[in-house]
């Protein structure tokens, strides 16, 4: 039994456990990293529409941030089903892999319903609650392919400062541009 165990265990690529334990490594930091910032920004994100901010940002990639991370955590999985069935060779390990690999496919087809939802209903929103887009020529966020500003008031799209508040268009950076234009 040992000796069997050794056996399989020498079947395994060295490569593929060092690829598996790095990509666990890095799915704990993404979801740390998910959990104490990007979560905040993307729900955020998803609020601006009904609040307001003289300015907001409309960052359509933010939504793909979750089911990216869900595909890397079944990725892993099964990745550790693959190790699990070379060690057992038990056939429970082979069909949770397959089922898992279901699954990723199933998570990249929510992605996309999820980006283009998000994308028809953040807009229909904005404009309901008073926002306009800026247009291409305006100083915000200038050069950035997926994020747009939006503004209740047509005029701050080309404010020199509000361009110089706004760089990157996180929330902070919202609530920076809000807080400056209640002192004028």
């Amino acid at each position: 039994m040992v000796k069997s165990l050794k056996r399989r265990f020498s079947n395994i690529d060295a490569t593929f456990l060092i690829t598996l334990v790095i990509a666990l490594a890095l799915t704990i930091l993404a979801t740390w990293f998910m959990a104490s910032y990007v979560l905040d920004e993307i729900i955020q994100g998803l609020l601006y529409p009904y609040g307001d901010y003289p300015v907001i940002v409309s960052s359509t990639i933010d939504i793909l941030i979750f089911p990216a991370w869900v595909v890397m955590c079944l990725a892993v999985l099964i990745g550790i089903s693959d190790v699990l069935l070379d060690l057992t060779e038990k056939p429970f390990f082979d069909s949770l892999k397959k089922k898992l690999g279901l699954a990723v496919g199933v998570m990249l087809v929510v992605s996309i319903v999820m980006l283009i939802a998000n994308y028809v209903t953040w807009q229909i929103a904005a404009r309901a609650n008073g926002y306009t887009q800026c247009t291409s020529g305006s100083k915000l966020l200038v050069g950035s392919k997926t994020s747009s500003v939006w503004s209740k008031e047509k005029y701050l799209c080309y404010d020199y400062d509000v361009d110089r508040l706004l760089p990157t268009g996180t929330h902070e950076q919202v609530l920076e541009v809000a807080e400056y234009l209640k002192r004028d």
